[in-house]
């Protein structure tokens, strides 16, 4: 199929349910194999317009898709539909069988991917400081960023739409503090990357640690009751 007749997620190589980080990989990669520049010297007049045309299109289909509101916008343009789960229908017999199934189901996943996500800030921070200002570290810890964004709004879509037992609702509510104060560092830490303010990381290591005392703290609200 030519690139003119796929659609933006064909002409990235990813599928209508990718995340931003999914489709950033994809893009970075398709233009480093496909940029008009490099060996721009042995192609003819026709192939560099051709390979220009091309790179067009591919800015495009990632401007687009990484565009939450223009997402949506060209999915339904395309008639894409992408299923959402169901949230978990509780169907237990007791108390105890109620929070077996949430923490099972919810709780503990929900948990343990935003802790391990705002965990290796300290580990990307440190790559990131070879060097503040080189393109390739700014992009690959702009990419942790955007996995940190997405656990952080899966945990949140899943407290929602799964209402907790009540006994577990203090270790919910805890994780709900723990998830506003990560999105908070987060800001910070993008707001370092657009006008490198050593402030913004001072203030979002402190908001991570504060996050991960609280993801702590939920855990230890699961074992009493």
């Amino acid at each position: 199929m030519s690139q003119h007749g796929k659609n933006f997620y064909q002409l990235l190589g990813v599928e209508p349910t990718s995340s931003t980080s999914d489709i950033k990989r994809a893009y970075r990669q398709l233009v480093k194999e496909q940029h008009p520049d490099p060996g721009h010297s042995n192609k003819s007049d026709e192939e560099r317009q051709t390979a220009t045309e091309d790179m067009l299109r591919l800015n495009l289909a990632y401007e687009t898709l990484m565009d939450k509101k223009r997402r949506a916008e060209y999915d339904l343009r395309i008639g894409v539909r992408i299923i959402i789960s169901q949230p978990f229908q509780f169907q237990p017999n007791n108390e105890d069988e109620q929070r077996q199934i949430f923490l099972a189901k919810v709780f503990h996943p929900s948990r343990s991917a935003i802790t391990r996500a705002i965990g290796s800030y300290k580990r990307e921070l440190t790559s990131l400081s070879r060097d503040p200002f080189d393109d390739e570290l700014v992009a690959e810890f702009e990419e942790y960023l955007n996995q940190v964004e997405a656990a952080l709004r899966k945990g949140s879509d899943a407290f929602a739409r799964n209402p907790a037992p009540v006994t577990l609702r203090p270790a919910v509510h805890m994780m709900r503090h723990c998830i506003a104060q990560a999105a908070d560092a987060l800001e910070e830490t993008r707001r370092f990357c657009q006008n490198y303010d050593y402030d913004h990381l001072s203030m979002a290591e402190s908001l991570f640690r504060i996050a991960s005392e609280l993801a702590k703290e939920s855990l230890g609200l699961t074992k009493t009751y």
